[in-house]
């Protein structure tokens, strides 16, 4: 009898399907009504609805709302920006680098040069052959120091040459193209360029 009735009581159970029917569609049904009338009231329910589930502590960590994925992405903008400009900063300063170093090399060179026409000009010579061949190696290394200028980019070339004494710089632009001349007095102080100028024409 006791069976009997907790059968009879089981079966009177709602199920699952029943809940369902019974609670689910409705409440779908008054979800939907509801979101049509708020959107002919002119609410946008969606951007409510996320700023209502930003404000929720579990929830705000998922729920990005249209400003907060505005700023990420002028975050994500102004990295990339950032990663851009420091690639470009790391390329310049190797480019500055190898520069230098061949500045310095060439500055070498002009110590050796000047070290050898000091030395060149304070023997005195007896003979005209040995005259001969002294101004063969000064031309012959005037024209070396002239070539490596020639083959340097002018903004490197214009700082040395300005620093390098008047006579040798001038003897250097002389032996100089044309066009490599102009770049490098175009690209050195206006005073140490004409002051170049007038002692070319000289």
């Amino acid at each position: 009898m006791a069976e009997k009735i907790k059968q009879e009581n089981k079966a009177k159970s709602p199920s699952f399907m029943q809940w369902v029917l019974v609670i689910g569609i409705p409440l779908v049904f008054a979800i939907i009504v509801a979101f049509i009338i708020f959107s002919s009231m002119g609410i946008n329910v969606i951007d409510k609805t996320k700023e209502v589930a930003n404000q929720i502590p579990f929830l705000s960590t998922v729920v990005t709302t249209d400003e907060e994925a505005v700023v990420e992405r002028q975050e994500e903008k102004v990295e990339t920006q950032l990663s851009e400009k420091d690639v470009a900063i790391e390329t310049l300063e190797t480019e500055v680098s190898t520069h230098e170093q061949t500045i310095d090399e060439l500055n070498q060179e002009i110590v050796k040069l000047s070290n050898q026409a000091e030395n060149v000009s304070g023997e005195e010579v007896e003979e005209a052959g040995a005259e001969e061949n002294v101004e063969e190696a000064e031309n012959e290394n005037l024209d070396k120091l002239t070539r490596s200028y020639e083959e340097m980019d002018p903004e490197s070339a214009a700082p040395i040459l300005s620093n390098v004494e008047r006579d040798l710089a001038t003897a250097i632009l002389q032996q100089m193209k044309d066009e490599d001349r102009g770049e490098v007095l175009s690209a050195m102080d206006a005073e140490i360029a004409a002051e170049l100028t007038q002692l070319l024409l000289e």
